[in-house]
């Protein structure tokens, strides 16, 4: 059973979205979770998946969001919806009262997050992002060795076609936290002060990844993140499906310490299963002159009956992991090539589910969500202005943000803060 505090009652919980996601990975974990939350009814305008996901899952369907709120069998949502509608539902919910989490990508434009969250705190509602990447094995015994200080401060990180984006921008928040990982309220201290980013795009063969994505050029994207303390994060892909014969994900990521290297690599072929080992200079290496390493300690995953139980490392000042604290969700076929990435989603599941009990501060409050977000902006804006740097926070509407405003009003032919007129939107999927 999970090492995570159980609520004296489940929270209540519409699942909004009936599409892919929410029957691979969300509807399997229902039965695991029930200590914490309690799926109570099925939103999706599309009828067929709706019936059936309810059926699955035993509760009402509904069809369209305002009969669900008017209903309201729940106190809170898991918003399983594409990114362009997330902003109304957010917003729909939280002015009912409604506490809601939406997987990723949070929003499309920062007016949107800053609405999500001034409407959630006008309604005293939780509302966070579904942001899984910075709970990757790898990235929590990266943070477990970045607390002990064993490679010294890690000041640089070096990523290689892992996730350019907002995923990414989460895990480098995450790493910039303070030293004991401790977080007593939020700590702007951890945000990013500046972001530069430089473009390429080439053609490539055209072909179809998916039936609704055709590619036919390929953009490869560097980003130079800048932290506080003489902190930066040079985050580059080109191509992070590994389409093309390109590097797999998660890549090549060496977290640079002042006196050694943790390094997490994808071996040709085995995207989302990495290697991973600690480089360490011991006193006489240094005193030799060589500058090498002499020592290195293997970052080892363990599976148990198929599931992915732990990892963990033994260094020098002692045995450090990070063990599944839902062993007892069993993979779907879904996830058989990543049979730890459940664990991910349960985790965010239960982090946003304590946060509206109270018994828990948010391991990634809605300011990072934004933050992340607000990254992603900037990025583009150094696009815009020939790769210079661009300073954080954002103040105001910038270039990028008006073009990403007028792209999605041109697609749906509304307003995108127009919550009414987004809400009346289909989004079907198969």
């Amino acid at each position: 059973m999970s090492s995570f505090v159980v609520p004296a009652e489940p929270v209540r919980t519409a699942l909004i979205g009936a599409g892919v996601r929410s029957r691979t990975v969300y509807a399997p974990m229902a039965e695991a979770l029930a200590a914490w939350v309690k799926i109570v009814a099925v939103c999706d305008p599309v009828a067929d998946h709706a019936d059936a996901l309810a059926d699955r899952l035993g509760v009402r369907a509904f069809y369209d969001i305002h009969g669900l709120v008017k209903a309201r069998p729940m106190e809170a949502a898991l918003i399983v919806t594409p990114i362009p509608s997330l902003h109304s539902i957010s917003v729909f919910l939280s002015s009912h009262g409604i506490h809601n989490l939406a997987e990723t990508t949070w929003c499309s434009l920062l007016a949107q997050a800053r609405q999500m969250i001034q409407v959630a705190d006008r309604n005293r509602v939780i509302v966070r992002v579904g942001e899984n990447f910075f709970r990757f094995p790898a990235d929590r015994i990266v943070q477990a060795i970045k607390r002990t200080g064993f490679v010294g401060e890690i000041l640089r990180v070096i990523s290689y076609n892992d996730h350019t984006g907002y995923h990414n921008n989460s895990r480098w928040i995450v790493l910039a936290g303070t030293p004991d990982g401790a977080r007593p309220g939020h700590q702007p201290a951890r945000h990013p002060t500046s972001v530069q980013s430089l473009t390429h795009t080439m053609p490539t063969a055209s072909f179809h990844s998916s039936p609704e994505r055709f590619h036919q050029a390929e953009t490869y994207r560097a980003h130079f993140i800048t932290f506080l303390g003489n902190r930066l994060v040079m985050d580059h892909a080109s191509n992070v499906k590994g389409f093309l014969g390109r590097h797999a994900r998660p890549g090549y990521t060496e977290w640079q310490g002042t006196r050694g290297t943790i390094v997490y690599a994808t071996p040709p072929g085995k995207a989302w299963n990495g290697e991973g080992e600690v480089r360490y200079c011991s006193d006489t290496a240094l005193a030799t002159g060589t500058g090498g390493h002499d020592k290195h300690f293997p970052i080892v995953e363990e599976y148990q009956d198929g599931r992915w139980r732990r990892i963990y490392v033994d260094l020098p000042v002692g045995h450090l992991e990070y063990a599944n604290p839902f062993f007892h969700l069993r993979p779907t076929p879904q996830f058989e090539s990543r049979p730890w990435y459940q664990i991910l989603v349960a985790e965010h599941v239960v982090d946003f589910v304590l946060a509206v009990r109270g018994l828990r501060q948010s391991e990634f409050d809605e300011q990072d969500a934004m933050m992340s977000l607000m990254m992603e902006v900037a990025a583009h804006e150094s696009e815009l202005n020939d790769g210079k740097p661009v300073s954080l926070p954002l103040a105001g509407e910038v270039e990028a943000e008006r073009a990403a405003a007028e792209n999605l009003r041109r697609q749906f032919g509304v307003d995108p803060m127009d919550v009414e007129s987004m809400l009346a939107i289909s989004y079907p999927k198969p």
